[in-house]
């Protein structure tokens, strides 16, 4: 097993602090909205779901244009740094529509780095490692989360927040502290380097000089897979409503969210390597199926602890899917082609993502819990029926040969 990379590890270590400043505010937003601004579901969906389109574009876009411009770093610094912005203006929002512009500040730097981050990751190690180093990059980001996610729990128990309009304070102050934490990271981004390019082939002067490979139907079959599970991948701030709901406290439910981080942590890593012997197909079903089923009991649970034990398994799902999905598009997509490979799938699988997010949010709000969340176990059979052949036979693991480790 070649060592990974110093730029992978350093990309992890960004990761994790900004997932203690992200942890810090995604379980406290749907109660923040719902509970101290006094809104409802639809506004919940609508604050969720635009952020999530504006990320859906930036991804597309930024992938493409880190290609072309042949540099990443410039676009995982600024990726970094918005945020730092849109969480501050959450903290000072004082009605909904205010949080909607701060985290779309916030979800817009996320599309602008995503893409280029990782297809720096996919760029600095060989295909036989791919799913062992977004495995380990996936476990640092989690661990971020589950460290933000007890800080955000720590500080509204400290404060004595609930979700009353009261308790603003005390919740504007947990989301400054957030705002800080995302600073730390956007530091930490100016030790980034910039690989080494390729080494170019020797040509003959007649030859024509080559160009990226075009995407392939390989390709796009895995993106449409990809997408169809995404419709029913609605926003986790539903989840962490339901929780609520069920009779747990706000701390309890940052508690529960914790929990999901720790168990989505501990099993990221192992899953990617585990997608580099056997396939990466055999990880994405499991995954996706079994978060089809986590969502279905959240719509069906009767209780908060039923909650607490859902989010555990959905922490185990989503270690299944979501560092091995984008293995997985790094493995369709051609050499110098990769930004805008991985921009096209998750701009699209973001785009699916909004339908999702608002449309759980509709049919929540007109027909309960249980049809809103019970559509993701739809999808996720749809998209393990769409992954194409080649997938499902085990064919996209990378051919193994030992190549130099990439130090850049």
């Amino acid at each position: 097993m070649q060592r990974l990379p110093r730029q992978v590890v350093l990309l992890g270590w960004i990761s994790l602090l900004a997932d203690v400043s992200g942890e810090m505010t995604t379980p406290l937003v749907p109660l923040y909205i719902t509970g101290v601004l006094g809104a409802g579901t639809v506004a919940l969906g609508v604050v969720e779901g635009t952020a999530e389109a504006v990320v859906t574009a930036m991804k597309a876009i930024s992938g493409w244009h880190s290609d072309r411009a042949g540099t990443r770093v410039p676009y995982i610094r600024w990726g970094y740094g918005l945020p730092v912005l849109g969480k501050s203006i959450v903290a000072m929002a004082t009605l909904w529509p205010m949080v909607g512009a701060g985290r779309v500040l916030d979800r817009l730097g996320k599309g602008i780095r995503t893409t280029p981050r990782d297809a720096l990751l996919a760029d600095a190690v060989h295909p036989s490692i791919r799913g062992h180093a977004f495995g380990v990059h996936r476990a640092m980001d989690t661990a971020g989360g589950l460290l933000g996610a007890l800080l955000a729990a720590g500080l509204l128990g400290l404060l004595g927040a609930s979700a009353t309009p009261e308790s603003a304070p005390a919740w504007r102050g947990a989301l400054a502290a957030a705002a800080l934490a995302g600073f730390a990271c956007w530091l930490l981004t100016f030790m980034l380097r910039e690989p080494a390019p390729d080494p170019v082939p020797i040509r003959a002067a007649t030859d024509p000089a080559p160009g990226p490979a075009p995407l392939d139907g390989r390709f796009w079959r895995t993106t449409l897979a990809l997408c169809l599970f995404a419709l029913g991948n609605s926003s986790d701030a539903f989840l962490l409503l339901r929780t609520a709901e069920l009779g747990l406290d706000p701390v309890q439910v940052i508690l529960a969210y914790a929990l999901f981080n720790l168990v989505y942590a501990a099993a990221a890593w192992p899953a990617g390597r585990l997608s580099d012997r056997v396939g990466r197909n055999h990880l994405l079903v499991a995954g996706w199926l079994l978060q089809g089923l986590v969502y279905l009991g959240f719509g069906l649970a009767q209780d908060g602890g039923q909650c607490v034990a859902l989010l555990c398994v959905y922490g185990l799902a989503i270690a299944c899917h979501d560092g091995v999905g984008k293995a997985l598009v790094a493995d369709a997509a051609p050499q110098g082609r990769r930004g805008t490979a991985m921009g096209v799938a998750f701009g699209c699988m973001g785009a699916c993502a909004l339908l999702a997010s608002v449309g759980v949010g509709a049919i929540w709000q007109v027909s309960g819990p249980a049809p809103a969340l019970g559509l993701s176990l739809i999808t996720s059979v749809a998209a393990c029926l769409a992954l194409p052949r080649q997938a499902r036979s085990g064919d996209s693991r990378p051919d193994r040969c030992d190549l130099p480790r990439l130090d850049a």
